[in-house]
């Protein structure tokens, strides 16, 4: 008796799913377990980067009066600011500035152009701390009158080309100090890191026609103005991007046939051939 109740109590468990026997019949393989529901994520929208900010320190002609474009390109409608004194602009970006009163030079007004360097791991300390010093000379305004372009590169020196008036300061770099040839924005690379560069020449923007690209010199441009070795590749920069298989070639025209056949060249036995010239070794 108690042999039937223990075999139908085994028979209503098997029969229910319950136990070792998990399906509902013995030799069955076991449910898998579900997959698990991996939990919604929501999707995070990229901010725009904000631009960084630098100050600039306008130096040199005091009483100097210095514009810039706010509201529209080569407008130079903002309030002037006065020479020495501090403006705030966004950094890898150009600026086209306007210089009038100039002290001694009561007809001379210039139009140079600031372009501001991104900020870098080595410029960002000092420029969260310090302001870039742009000082203007009356060196700078006589090569401009005299008919030469200008260009300072201020720049933060490495630490083997600090002196004792430079140590932990900048320093400024002008084309028309160098010998002639020398690119100032690869001399300033060569001893640190560029802040900032200023170009200025004698073209006078006030003229009717003398207008410039505005997609390359505004207060807010879309691109920065290209300068070698400050927002574009230095020159001798290979290019990227995939070579070509087969580079174009030009048809050559078929030479008519001649009756007589051309004599083979006999060169000189005094004068080397090409593979044999050592360069520039011209003796």
């Amino acid at each position: 008796m108690r042999c039937k109740v223990l075999l139908l109590a085994l028979t209503v468990v098997v029969a229910c799913g319950a136990g070792p026997f998990r399906g509902g019949f013995i030799g069955r393989s076991a449910a898998p377990a579900p997959a698990p529901v991996a939990p919604l994520q929501t999707a995070v929208v990229a901010q725009p980067r904000q631009a960084e900010i630098a100050q600039i320190l306008f130096k040199g002609a005091d009483g100097m009066n210095i514009n810039w474009d706010v509201v529209s390109i080569g407008d130079f409608a903002s309030a002037p600011l006065v020479s020495p004194g501090l403006q705030n602009f966004a950094t890898a970006r150009s600026y086209r500035l306007k210089l009038s009163n100039i002290p001694n030079r009561p007809n001379l007004t210039l139009y140079p152009t600031l372009t501001i360097n991104a900020v870098t791991p080595r410029t960002k300390a000092y420029l969260d701390h310090n302001a870039i010093p742009v000082k203007f000379t009356d060196a700078d305004f006589d090569q401009v009158q005299s008919g030469n372009f200008v260009t300072k590169v201020i720049f933060l020196p490495s630490a083997q080309f600090q002196n004792l008036a430079l140590v932990g300061g900048v320093d400024t770099i002008v084309n028309t100090q160098l010998p002639a040839g020398t690119d100032p924005i690869a001399e300033a690379q060569n001893r640190g890191a560029i802040l900032a560069v200023v170009q200025i020449g004698n073209k006078d923007l006030s003229l009717q026609g003398s207008t410039f690209n505005p997609s390359t010199l505004s207060a807010i441009p879309s691109q920065q103005i290209p300068i070698s070795g400050v927002n574009a590749p230095a020159f001798g920069t290979p290019a990227n991007g995939p070579v070509p298989a087969e580079l174009p070639t030009v048809p050559v025209p078929e030479q008519p046939k001649t009756l007589i056949e051309p004599a083979s060249p006999n060169p000189s036995t005094g004068i080397p051939s090409v593979e044999n010239w050592g360069g520039s070794n011209f003796n």
